[in-house]
């Protein structure tokens, strides 16, 4: 609860901060008799009240704007996830069956030697990267593409 209101109690220490400190200033500064925490002046009282209502209401206006953020953040997280793991099965998909054409192309004996290498290291990498893509957790561009960037 405490997290997720910080900046309206916030907001309401700071106003409570001000109204004292212009209870201070008004008895020290501009020498009136009495300490007044509530100001007899309607005006005086008005003014502090409207600007309290704006300092509370900056906190509140805040705690939602931080809210929001923090549930697009969540759904961009969420939307990635489920972009990786689809990625993830299509080329998976896609690997297999690539294995597959090799396993019958040596069957056949039609691959020479230095393509069934770089085949097979392609297959491999593949499957690395794709691993490696699914296990980011930071999510930002730089992890991302450090993810995929061959090794």
């Amino acid at each position: 609860m405490l997290e997720r209101r910080k900046f309206t109690f916030l907001g309401i220490a700071l106003a409570t901060l001000y109204w004292f400190v212009e209870s201070v200033i008004h008895r020290f500064v501009y020498a009136e008799e009495f300490f007044e925490v509530v100001p007899s002046d309607v005006n005086e009282l008005l003014m502090r009240l409207l600007i309290i209502v704006l300092i509370i209401s900056f906190g509140v206006f805040a705690d939602n704007r931080a809210r929001k953020v923090k549930e697009s953040e969540k759904e961009k997280h969420e939307v990635f996830i489920a972009t990786v793991r689809s990625t993830q099965h299509i080329l998976n998909n896609l690997l297999n069956q690539l294995q597959l054409a090799f396993f019958d192309l040596e069957k056949e004996h039609c691959l020479e030697s230095e393509t069934r290498k770089l085949l097979e290291k392609s297959i491999r990498e593949g499957k690395e990267q794709v691993e490696r893509l699914s296990a980011v957790s930071d999510i930002s561009s730089k992890s991302i593409e450090e993810s995929v960037r061959p090794r």
